[in-house]
């Protein structure tokens, strides 16, 4: 039996367990820095299956399972994250979550369950090939700008190690295809806290004050320029101002207004060019209006990457798995984020998404209270995911 037929048996094999985790995982989520009983249900599966388990990995909720093959070799790691969104869902799914106003918005339910998938399949092949495969269950991923990635890296837990792989479910691509791209993926993803200190007054006086309101709203509408006329119209940038807050009273003049946005790029020039824009512009606001301005500017995740070498190995393993017709016709990346970047820049690797909306339904976008992976989705993800780590410790690239 080829090794690709002994991957496709075992998934086959593992699928109504698989299933049954995802359902148990979306009825019980928990959100970033909870992931209490989600770590240790997956660290008992694990052990279950005879690894070696770390948990509190990074001094939080983190687990690492470590599979020894045959002989030493190589050692690829896969990656889940695993914390739900705080969100009340309205899936009407019979396994709907259990946990008023917190669900599985994101698909992470999927993504555990797909490499807990992966790991029994290749579980079962260990006597079969050389190296070690490691499965990290990441906490804290919805957490930006902080994340649970980074933590990780720095505590040097995954130091060593060849390469790292993650997928995420993607609702916009049809059950039954993989998208992949070279270069960017997923955009950095930066949070914005502006304050405008101005003076209050009597509305009937407003030359008496510095109204904060008014100047804040300058402030907005100066900073679109940054996007269209001071970033090279090359690199992609979005600046959006998601909160305004300030004002007590209607016929007083606001001494203070507070902003919060976020900027999301993909190159390191346009990120740095958004941050010292946005604090010349309250430079100029402070000298012209007498306003005090502050600017905080939270670099988060920074944008996935892949490289040429990386996605063509994907692409091609897809391609050996299922057919030319798995790879959706994917030619842009997206704007959204993952911290999945700390971990691939740190150990190289590969990223990519998994088809999750079954053809002809409702397309329902990540974060929405009414997104559920479609379950035929995840016999897809095992297969190839398995598939990835043993050609990498079979020494393809």
């Amino acid at each position: 039996m080829s090794t690709q037929t002994a991957i496709k048996t075992l998934v086959k094999k593992y699928m109504p367990a698989v299933c049954e985790l995802r359902r148990q995982l979306h009825e019980h989520p928990e959100t970033s820095g909870e992931e209490i009983e989600t770590a240790a249900l997956l660290a008992g599966l694990f052990r279950q299956m005879g690894m070696d388990v770390e948990e509190h990995v990074a001094g939080g909720h983190g687990v690492i399972a470590t599979l020894h093959g045959n002989e030493p070799g190589k050692t690829i790691a896969l990656r889940a994250d695993m914390d739900a969104l705080p969100m009340a869902e309205e899936t009407g799914l019979p396994f709907s979550s259990h946990v008023a106003g917190k669900m599985h918005a994101c698909g992470h339910d999927g993504h555990m369950s797909i490499m807990v998938g992966a790991a029994k399949v290749l579980n079962d092949l260990r006597h079969e090939f050389k190296g070690t495969v490691k499965f990290l269950c990441q906490p804290s991923e919805e957490k930006s700008p902080v994340g649970g990635a980074k933590a990780i890296v720095a505590s040097k837990a995954l130091d060593g190690i060849d390469g790292i792989y993650a997928i995420h479910v993607w609702p916009t691509l049809p059950t039954g295809t993989i998208g992949v791209l070279p270069g960017p993926m997923m955009a950095a993803s930066d949070h914005i806290s502006i304050t405008i200190h101005g003076k209050s007054s009597h509305a009937a006086m407003p030359h008496k004050g510095i109204d904060a309101i008014v100047l804040a709203a300058q402030f907005i509408t100066a900073a679109q320029t940054i996007v269209s006329r001071q970033i090279n119209p090359l690199y992609p940038a979005v600046l959006t101002f998601g909160t305004i807050a300030g004002g007590d009273r209607y016929n007083v003049v606001a001494d203070k207004v507070e902003l919060a946005g976020t900027c999301r790029t993909y190159q390191g020039e346009a990120q740095d060019m958004a941050e010292a824009q946005l604090q010349k512009l309250l430079a100029g606001l402070d000298m012209v209006y007498g306003t005090t301005s502050e600017l905080q500017y939270e670099r988060g995740y920074a944008a996935v990457v892949n490289t040429p070498e990386s996605a063509a190995f994907i692409a091609k393993t897809a391609e050996e798995c299922f057919g030319p017709a798995v790879l959706a016709p994917v030619r842009e990346p997206a704007m959204t984020a993952e911290d999945f970047s700390a971990l691939l820049n740190a150990y190289g690797g590969g990223f990519y998404w998994l088809g999750a909306t079954k053809p002809g339904e409702a397309v329902y976008p990540l974060h929405s209270n009414h997104f559920a992976v479609d379950e035929a989705a995840l016999p897809i993800g095992m297969e190839l995911m398995a598939a990835l780590v043993l050609k990498r410790l079979q020494g393809d690239t």
